[in-house]
């Protein structure tokens, strides 16, 4: 479970803690184990550890994701202190930087795992070229990107790579989900500008189900999906296989959208020209 909405974005409505705590806590007893967060996302690591204190468990994993040097280190130690925990199952260098801050970064995520203060570490975001590069030099075992029919750019790339992918916005920010609207931030998204978008939805037909069923078949190491209320966590119950035919012609469609932007993330940022 992604808790990305429990933090202020232009992307979507902020969660209040009630909602959130009561999100977590019925996705705890539908067999969630792992929580994604951040410590850019506030709040949300707090409400996270409430969560489970108001279940009695520590049954349960995190990923959480800091910016790169200087603050680095403070900012993973806060985030530790927020979740009432000594280490983190994975720790993620949440965006990339320019290489010497980016070779800094690393070293010090490395000797955060040294310390106990992170089981397993990564990167997110990161172009393949960054990646492969950040996987020649350091011990890295996860990468946190986008996946979805919107956004697929560098996937077939990575998924032939030695790392664990977690894969992210598996219906697309939302877009994918049949209740977008069309007015908010995620108007600008990258994929958005393509001719082959309406092709999608219609093929589609509104079925976020089989958008999400979609990412499923893929097999990335994990998917962090966001939910907006209790009722959204029914689609994890309609998670389906579709038809090799069905199947083949999402993925092209997916495969033409990335075809019409340069852009390296679903965000529009290009790191690859850096």
């Amino acid at each position: 479970m992604g808790l990305w909405n429990l933090s202020e974005s232009q992307f979507h409505r902020k969660l209040a803690p009630a909602e959130g705590k009561a999100i977590i806590r019925s996705g705890y007893r539908k067999g969630i184990r792992m929580f994604d967060t951040a410590y850019s996302y506030g709040d949300a690591e707090a409400i996270l550890s409430s969560a489970m204190r108001e279940i009695g468990t520590d049954d349960y994993r995190v990923i959480s994701k800091v910016m790169p040097v200087p603050t680095m280190r403070r900012k993973a130690e806060a985030t530790l202190r927020r979740l009432g925990r000594d280490y983190a199952d994975i720790l993620l260098i949440h965006w990339p930087a320019e290489e010497e801050s980016l070779y800094s970064s690393m070293k010090e995520l490395e000797r955060l795992k040294e310390e106990g203060k992170a089981l397993s570490i990564g990167v997110s975001n990161f172009p393949p070229g960054l990646l492969r590069k950040a996987m020649q030099d350091f011990p890295i075992t996860f990468h946190e990107r986008p996946l979805s029919l919107i956004w697929t750019k560098g996937w077939e790339e990575e998924r032939h790579l030695d790392i664990r992918t977690l894969a992210y916005a598996p219906l697309g920010m939302g877009v994918l989900s049949g209740r977008y609207a069309g007015d908010d931030a995620r108007n600008g998204l990258a994929s958005l500008s393509s001719p082959y978008i309406g092709k999608l939805m219609t093929e589609l037909g509104g079925d976020a189900a089989m958008a999400l069923s979609w990412v499923y078949g893929e097999k990335p190491y994990g998917i962090i999906s966001g939910f907006s209320s209790i009722p959204d966590l029914s689609i994890l119950d309609r998670i389906k296989e579709i038809p090799e035919d069905k199947r083949k012609r999402l993925t092209e469609l997916a495969q033409l959208i990335d075809s019409t932007t340069d852009a390296d993330n679903i965000f529009a940022h290009d790191w690859n020209r850096k």
